[in-house]
C-alpha cells in the first residue's frame, strides 16, 4: 500500500484503503459525491487534525471487511461484487429491518419522539434504493456489461441518461442517511432505550455503512470507469 498523503482525493484515499470510508463517514465527510476533494482542503473544512487523519488511515489495512483489495477489480468484478454483496444484502435486509423499526418505534417514540421522523426517512430509503436496484438489474447493469464488452459511441450515449439519472439518486441516499445519523445522534441509544431500539439502531448503522461501500464502488469505480473508457476510445 502506498503511504496516503493530504494532497490525496477522497476518491484516491478509498480506492487505496477502503475501511477510510467507515471513518469518512462517522466524520459525516461525503467520500460518495465529494471523492474529488483533497484530503488537506476537507480536514480545514470540517476544523480536524490532517495528521490524525493521516495517521489513522495509514494504520489501516489496504482491503476492505471482505479481504478484497478492490483497486485491483476490473470492471465485471467490480459491478458482480455489488449485485453479490449488496444488492442480495438489501433485498433481504430492509424489509426485515422495516419491521423492527416499527416496533421499537411503537415501545420509544413517547421518550424520543423523533423517532418517527427516522421511520418515515426509512420507509422512503427502502422504497428508492429497491426501485433502484430494479433498475440496475433490470436495464443499466446489462447495458454496462454490454458497454465493458464492447466500448463504442452509440453504447455510450444510450447508457448516459441511465449513469446521470443513478448519481442523481446516489446524492438522495446520502442525505437521507445523514439525516438519520442526526436525528439518531449518530445511532446512539438514550440510556432507557429498549433492546429492539438498540438492535435496530445498531443495524441501521450497518445499511448506512453497507450503503455507502456500494455507492462509492458504483459511482466512484464502476461509472467513472465507463466514462474513461469513453475517453479512451476518443
Amino acid at each position: 500500500m502506498k503511504s496516503i498523503t493530504p494532497d490525496m482525493t477522497l476518491k484516491e484515499i478509498v480506492k487505496e484503503v477502503p475501511r477510510s470510508g467507515d471513518m469518512f463517514r462517522e466524520l459525516r465527510v461525503d467520500f460518495v459525491l465529494n471523492g474529488d476533494k483533497v484530503l488537506r482542503d476537507v480536514a480545514e473544512e470540517k476544523g480536524l487534525s490532517e495528521d490524525n487523519l493521516l495517521y489513522e488511515i495509514n494504520g489501516m489495512e489496504p482491503v476492505n471487511e471482505d479481504g478484497i483489495d478492490i483497486k485491483y477489480m476490473d470492471e465485471k468484478s467490480i459491478l458482480k461484487y455489488i449485485e453479490r454483496k449488496y444488492h442480495e444484502d438489501l433485498k433481504d435486509e430492509l424489509p426485515v429491518l422495516e419491521t423492527y423499526l416499527e416496533k421499537a418505534v411503537k415501545q420509544n417514540k413517547k421518550d424520543q419522539p423523533e423517532l418517527e421522523e427516522v421511520e418515515e426517512l426509512f420507509k422512503k430509503v427502502k422504497a428508492e434504493v429497491l426501485e433502484h436496484i430494479d433498475q440496475e438489474e433490470r436495464t443499466a447493469f446489462k447495458m454496462l456489461e454490454n458497454y465493458i464488452d464492447n466500448p463504442n459511441p452509440h453504447l455510450f450515449e444510450a447508457l448516459k441518461p441511465y449513469l446521470t439519472s443513478l448519481k442523481g439518486e446516489h446524492e438522495t441516499f446520502t442525505q437521507r442517511f445523514y439525516e438519520v445519523r442526526a436525528l439518531t445522534n449518530d445511532y446512539t441509544p438514550h440510556s432507557n432505550a429498549t433492546g429492539d431500539l438498540r438492535l435496530v439502531f445498531q443495524r441501521l448503522e450497518k445499511l448506512e455503512k453497507d450503503t455507502f461501500n456500494h455507492l462509492f464502488l458504483e459511482g466512484d469505480l464502476l461509472f467513472d470507469a465507463v466514462y474513461e473508457k469513453k475517453d479512451a476510445a476518443l
